[in-house]
């Protein structure tokens, strides 16, 4: 048996359609859509990732006192975005730019 210090031949490659999933599945949970709502597209910026993401964002009711104004619910997504993405897949994340398609307000729950 070896140890985690031994060199091991041989190369581990992931392909462009697994980091793109991966990528969907983060924007995803980042933004609380569904995957099949998120559309991702990943190029290279002088040798390092970037993300572009076109989903909708799911917002709690408008004059909720939990309410978040949108602009900082998408800083915070982008900022999870490549956070995530690095620590998941370790690429180095140059930029994440969010498109939002359309927004998606919770319904106020209500208590019978």
């Amino acid at each position: 048996m070896g140890t985690a210090s031994q060199k091991i031949a041989g190369q581990t490659s992931v392909s462009a359609r697994a980091l793109s999933r991966v990528v969907t599945a983060i924007a995803a949970d980042e933004l609380r859509v569904e995957p099949r709502d998120v559309a991702v597209r990943l190029t290279d910026d002088r040798g390092l990732l970037a993300v572009s993401v076109a989903a909708p964002l799911r917002l709690t009711r408008l004059g909720s006192p939990d309410a978040v104004p949108l602009v900082q619910r998408c800083e915070s997504a982008r900022v999870g975005i490549r956070n995530r993405t690095a620590d998941v897949t370790g690429s180095q994340v140059r930029t994440v730019a969010i498109r939002v398609t359309r927004a998606r307000i919770l319904a106020e729950s209500r208590v019978r």
